[in-house]
């Protein structure tokens, strides 16, 4: 798990959103904008385990996930809210000489969103 940070180090990467992101222009109008994401446990493990599925029988050996960020259409009671979703990937040879490989979406697999934002924002 060479890829996790401290709390301390995930806590000042939020402060920074907090400070630079929080607040967004939308049609000329500023808002704050969600900034956290919940999705349990199983409903993560099950969307892996369904791109590992698929992928295994799609003959992919290497799956992948990309975290995308999107926004959702503003609403009656809403200002246009960011999300987050999850796409699955696939690993092929690069054309670029100076990469061994690329990792390009895997359309075939449907992208996983669903998960609650919280509002109004709260920092972490």
């Amino acid at each position: 798990m060479g890829r996790k940070v401290t709390v301390a180090k995930a806590k000042k990467l939020q402060k920074k959103w907090w400070d630079t992101r929080l607040n967004v222009t939308t049609n000329g109008e500023t808002h704050e904008d969600t900034c956290q994401f919940h999705f349990t446990v199983e409903e993560l493990q099950n969307y892996l385990d369904e791109v590992k599925t698929k992928s295994l029988e799609q003959g992919v050996d290497s799956p992948g996930i990309n975290i995308w960020f999107g926004a959702y259409d503003e609403t009656a009671d809403k200002p246009s809210l960011a999300t987050v979703f999850l796409a699955a990937t696939k690993r092929i040879k690069s054309e670029n000489s100076e990469l061994e490989f690329d990792d390009v979406a895997n359309d075939e697999i449907e992208p996983f969103n669903n998960g609650a934002g919280l509002w109004p924002p709260l920092g972490y």
